[in-house]
């Protein structure tokens, strides 16, 4: 969707006085042309999650199915941020199922079911290679931890009604697959975003 918008002063090459301010509102255009594209690509995803909820669980319960990664978050470079959900990770610095459920307060039957996993698969290898994308959701959302007084607060977060959510708990949208609606959700609420 990128274009080019370069372009000469009139009457030459685009040098004198003014090129240099010339090539700084340039950049500044360059600058808000990119975060206007994204804006609009999540636009475009919230449109269609809105129009088609995607049930990543749904789809993971199919033989070979691949989940999606979440979108990149401006929280994931942010080391406090990823040094809050480093309880859910195993010494081999794998998202562990059982340490994610305990988090959110399910069982990890739930999860597995939510993962489109058996509980035996699950409870066997809970850090097992497969289950990292789909868990990296809930490792998103585990960040609103840095938010909350206790882990007690998180829980009945996680069990509350929201507007943004069409009057859904958070739990009740991971439960039906709808991930990247609640970790977008939890990441406007941790960077102020407008939601």
């Amino acid at each position: 969707m990128s274009t080019s918008t370069t372009k000469t002063l009139p009457g030459g090459t685009g040098g004198g006085a003014g090129a240099g301010e010339l090539a700084a509102l340039q950049a500044q255009l360059d600058e808000q042309r990119a975060l206007i594209e994204g804006l609009m690509a999540r636009i475009e995803d919230v449109l269609r999650y809105a129009v088609a909820p995607r049930k990543w669980s749904k789809r993971a319960e199919t033989a070979g199915a691949k989940v999606a990664p979440a979108r990149p978050s401006p929280l994931d470079q942010a080391k406090s941020v990823v040094r809050a959900t480093a309880d859910l990770r195993e010494a081999n610095g794998k998202l562990s199922a059982v340490r994610v459920a305990k988090v959110f307060g399910v069982s990890v039957s739930q999860l597995a079911g939510w993962l489109g996993r058996t509980k035996q698969g699950v409870s066997k290898t809970p850090d097992a290679d497969s289950l990292q994308e789909p868990l990296g959701y809930f490792e998103r959302v585990a960040r609103l931890r840095l938010a909350m007084r206790s882990e007690v607060e998180f829980r009945k977060w996680l069990r509350t009604p929201h507007e943004l959510l069409n009057n859904a708990a958070p739990l009740e949208c991971l439960a039906k697959g709808e991930w990247q609606a609640v970790t977008d959700y939890v990441d406007d609420m941790l960077t102020g975003a407008p939601t």
